[in-house]
């Protein structure tokens, strides 16, 4: 594959990618497939391998077998793309930057785990990066007005976004994912893609997600899974929840079904982990001197929100019948690009929650420990109720000795003015948003 400059969409990795290759011998660049890792990868390699490449009888793959350092000639950085299909090339890669001491000289591109673990984590030689699929900042959708790093120091927002989101272009943003490939692909065109997605998923190859000697999964077993964490996405889910959604085996009052159970959930979530496509949202454990007790239960989401409608064999017309499920799917997306945004400054986007039920959707947590609140809301009536909740998470945190956020943020779907509060509240629609 060659990279074409002319058809290469902005990343908000680029930059991540060419600092940490400035500063370690390797990065491993990791993420589901088919959101841009390879095309990301070749903008900045200068060699390129595929490790899987089936011509010649796996040609590569086996040379790698017998000695990956011969995969290393050319010049760097050198790109070696499904790299885990032969887990020793990461221990070789680690080998050599140890011998010559480079920096940049070896791009990891995977979409799935190593089956066999690696020797060494790579710590200090190689960086990762998560990549996930488009934001709207990326596809050219949000008209990029908000920074969410100038929110974060505090900036004010302008009086007027230059555009907002009707309810049907949230449903088509939805459905059709930020999946590169189809991003300017009509939407009965682009829903394909995470269709097939999750049934690529239920009737995997060996190569993509079964360990060494695993048996193979059950198809049903998997979507009921991927059915039951799209019910839930958004929420926080505890695993005894997914089995009882799952396993209708499940016994509680037998030890031996339970630990049967908990057993084929690991392995069936695990699958998942390893293909890049769940995201756990921690819980945020603010530094308080109070005895505020709070739930540490992570929510947990589709690695792009179109996976959750195609597992439950939603569309843009059911889903306008059901404004509860395409609430939690929106806070989903906002999620998503708030993540990918905070990553590209060094912030964690969590969420939290404590035993008097007092919430806040998404926390903005930056190195230094400072922090912004942020609620989403799919329409402009709920605008009130949430800052009001977020100013009562800020009360609740100052009377416990943790300084008062630097940001106060709602995220709105359906509307078309960023404004600031009298009470300090900022209001952004997710259509102006950017890293």
């Amino acid at each position: 594959m060659k990279f074409d400059a002319s058809q290469y969409l902005n990343r908000v990795v680029d930059d991540q990618l060419s600092r940490l290759l400035q500063a370690f011998g390797a990065v491993s660049v990791e993420g589901p497939k088919w959101c841009g890792k390879t095309t990301t990868c070749l903008k900045q390699a200068k060699t390129s391998v595929k490790v899987s490449d089936p011509s010649d009888d796996y040609a590569i793959s086996k040379l790698a077998r017998i000695d990956p350092s011969q995969l290393f000639i050319g010049e760097p950085p050198i790109l070696l793309d499904e790299w885990q299909v032969v887990p020793g090339i990461w221990d070789a890669a680690r080998h050599d930057i140890d011998d010559t001491r480079a920096r940049g000289k070896f791009l990891l591109c995977g979409s799935a785990g190593p089956k066999k673990k690696v020797l060494h984590s790579g710590a200090g030689r190689i960086a990762r990066l998560k990549m996930k699929t488009m934001t709207l900042y990326e596809s050219g959708v949000s008209s990029a007005s908000v920074s969410l790093q100038g929110l974060m120091n505090g900036d004010k927002v302008s009086g007027l976004a230059s555009q907002g989101f009707e309810l049907d272009d949230i449903l088509k943003i939805i459905c059709r994912g930020g999946w590169p490939a189809t991003i300017h692909d009509p939407l009965e065109q682009a829903i394909l893609t995470p269709r097939q997605y999750i049934e690529a998923v239920c009737n995997p190859t060996d190569e993509d997600a079964y360990s060494e000697g695993e048996e193979k999964i059950d198809p049903d077993r998997m979507l009921s899974l991927l059915r039951a964490i799209a019910r839930s996405v958004a929420s926080p889910v505890r695993k005894v929840t997914l089995i009882q959604d799952t396993d209708e085996s499940y016994r509680p009052s037998d030890k031996n079904s339970v630990a049967t159970s908990y057993e084929t959930l690991e392995r069936y979530y695990g699958i998942l982990r390893r293909l890049y496509l769940v995201d756990e949202q921690s819980a945020w454990s603010p530094a308080l001197r109070s005895s505020v007790r709070l739930r540490k239960t992570p929510k947990i989401h589709l690695t792009d929100p179109s996976l959750a409608v195609a597992a439950l064999g939603a569309t843009p017309e059911s889903l306008k019948r059901d404004f509860k499920t395409l609430g939690l799917l929106f806070e989903s997306l906002v999620f998503h690009d708030l993540d990918v945004y905070a990553s590209s400054f060094g912030a964690r986007v969590m969420h939290y929650i404590d035993n008097s039920d007092l919430e806040c959707d998404e926390i903005v947590e930056m190195p230094d420990g400072g922090w912004g609140a942020f609620e989403v809301k799919l329409s402009a009536d709920k605008i009130d109720a949430a800052a009001a909740s977020l100013n009562a998470v800020e009360a609740k945190m100052v009377a416990g000795g943790q300084e008062p956020p630097r940001c106060k943020c709602v995220i709105v779907g359906t509307f078309n003015r960023a404004y600031n509060r009298p009470d300090g509240v900022r209001v952004v629609p997710l259509a102006t948003l950017r890293p």
